[in-house]
């Protein structure tokens, strides 16, 4: 019985350490321009956001210093699979991205590192 306690003690302190999931279908983001322009409106403070993106924004500051270190190999996949679709098909998406979240460009060289 104790093992069984400390093993959901120890579950429940490593899903602490990860980030929650939040139900985004990326294919549909990105197959839909009118919401994939939402959605980056919401994310440099340009336009309202949905509650499911506003958690993703909260989070964006924190995943730039750590390099994702809460991430789950789920999500380091999808963020790393959406940052290449925007970033080869919508570069003015990813310019004004960029020009929020890192003006300085200190993450650049970690944040190409974790796409590689």
């Amino acid at each position: 019985m104790k093992l069984i306690v400390l093993f959901c003690l120890f579950m429940f302190a490593y899903a602490q350490d990860k980030y929650d999931g939040v139900d985004i279908d990326i294919s549909e983001v990105l197959s839909n321009e009118r919401l994939l322009l939402a959605y980056s409106k919401c994310l440099i403070n340009k336009g309202p956001c949905t509650p499911e993106i506003k958690r993703v924004k909260d989070k964006i500051p924190e995943i730039l210093e750590t390099n994702c270190a809460k991430c789950t190999d789920r999500q380091k996949y999808l963020g790393k699979s959406l940052v290449k679709q925007v970033r080869e098909k919508h570069p003015n998406i990813w310019t004004d991205m960029v020009s929020y979240y890192d003006p300085q460009g200190k993450y650049q060289k970690e944040f190409q590192e974790f796409l590689n």
